[in-house]
């Protein structure tokens, strides 16, 4: 009859072959030799050997890191070059290290010093040599974009990468930014950068490193600034105290609006508090309720530096002004190229195709979530979605988003503003940079209070 196993019949487990992750250790070691006339004279001290021990656990380096007295070191070397090892392990991958081996000798012991059980104890293993970080070595500024120069905006990217053992950066993500128009510039400057790469005492290593790339600075003072970016009082009169845009984002042209080639403005009014927030977010006027809805969504995203008055951080009412320039259907002879203008036009036309063929899958760089809409704060946070089809451009930045469903009009706008602000690894097609359209979900989950 059928029944179960006994432990004494079951079969083994398979064996676990996984590298457990540790550092260097020594399989084998020999004491070193004092050296006669050092013992001869009472001489003692401390030696550190510094190795490169390689995936195999062979030594590919040596030498006398730290020597109380230079015969010792010597001594200490070569013992420690007759020893063998097993290599580190790192995320279940043997890898090469670089280890610190410190031996004392003790001229009232002698060769007694180092008894045959003296590697038993892992005090007396090797230590992994202190790492050193990746430093710049030329960092030269991003280029202004041309389209933000009337702006007068502050730029400054932040940006992860790794950088390699010959000192390039690869691998960017870009972590936030003061407008999205300063990424693909920042991008461009960060393959010029040149690092001192990271070291783990001796061995070059490649490491992760966050840095920031600024833009040479074209913005006056703070009132300027916001004169240039259509911000007044309420009465539209200058405001009595100037906060400083640090973290601004543009109103998503409505895209059946923006297809059909027809211009219009809103006006927004709110408050920059104490802490630079924005609150308060109204529609004053609007030729188009969908020109005031998309200049909301991007107003909620705004921070600042907080305005000033005696030294005391004040809030300050204002207003906005956002226009919305129509594309005409056929550029002017006499235009220069507008990139944003020419995707408007295919888009138009009907002439940009899905990501099928390419030569690899669409990358992410840069994403911002969207901000969860403050008036569905006010009627009990619900959960939602929204639908946004959007272009990639041949330069990787997100453009024409399309609201194509959302569970309530406020998820709409956020998520297309958010994604207006992404940009991926440029899309390539046979070589060659091509525009091409996707549809992406976006949830929206109320915020922790």
């Amino acid at each position: 009859m059928a029944g179960n196993l006994s432990a004494a019949q079951a079969p083994a487990p398979p064996f676990d072959n996984s590298l457990v992750d540790g550092p260097v250790l020594v399989n084998s070691w020999g004491a070193p030799v004092y050296p006669a006339e050092a013992l001869k004279e009472k001489v003692g001290g401390r030696t550190v050997i510094r190795l490169i021990v390689d995936e195999r656990g062979a030594i590919t380096a040596a030498r006398v890191l730290k020597a109380d007295d230079p015969r010792l070191g010597e001594a200490a070397l070569a013992a420690v070059k007759t020893w063998t090892f097993s290599a580190a392990v790192d995320n279940e991958k043997k890898i090469v290290s670089c280890v610190d081996v410190a031996l004392n000798f003790n001229a009232e012991k002698g060769q007694k010093n180092w008894p045959s059980n003296y590697m038993t104890t892992m005090a007396n293993h090797p230590r992994a040599a202190p790492v050193t970080g990746a430093e710049p070595k030329s960092t030269p500024s991003g280029e202004y974009p041309a389209v933000l120069s009337e702006r007068r905006l502050a730029g400054a990217v932040t940006f992860s990468c790794r950088v390699d053992a010959a000192g390039r950066a690869s691998a960017p993500r870009i972590l936030g930014t003061s407008h999205a128009d300063f990424v693909l510039p920042a991008l461009a400057a960060l393959a010029k950068w040149e690092f001192r790469p990271a070291k783990q005492g001796d061995l070059v290593i490649a490491t992760e490193l966050v840095g920031e790339v600024s833009f040479d600075a074209i913005a006056g003072n703070r009132a300027d600034v916001l004169a240039a970016n259509g911000i007044t009082a309420p009465d539209g009169s200058a405001p009595s105290a100037w906060p400083q845009p640090v973290v601004v984002a543009d109103a998503v042209w409505p895209h059946d609006l923006l297809i059909q080639g027809g211009g219009g403005e809103a006006v927004v009014e709110f408050t920059v508090g104490i802490t630079g927030i924005v609150s308060g977010l109204k529609v004053r006027s609007a030729t188009q309720a969908a020109f005031g809805q998309a200049a909301l969504a991007a107003l909620a995203t705004w921070r600042f530096r907080p305005a000033l008055s005696d030294g005391q951080a004040v809030a300050v009412p204002l207003i906005k002004r956002v226009e919305f320039v129509a594309v005409p259907q056929v550029a002017a002879v006499e235009a220069v190229k507008d990139p944003e203008a020419e995707l408007v036009r295919a888009a138009r036309a009907g002439s940009i195709g899905a990501p099928k063929g390419l030569d690899e899958k669409l990358t992410p760089i840069f994403r911002v979530p969207p901000v969860y809409p403050s008036t569905l704060k006010a009627a009990g946070g619900p959960k939602g979605e929204a639908v946004i089809e959007f272009v990639i451009a041949r330069d990787g930045r997100a453009r024409l988003p399309r609201i194509v469903s959302a569970t309530h009009e406020e998820f709409g706008w956020a998520a297309a503003t958010a994604v207006a602000q992404w940009v991926f690894k440029a899309p390539l097609r046979g070589g060659e940079a091509v525009d091409v359209k996707v549809s992406i979900p976006v949830s929206f989950s109320p915020p922790e209070s």
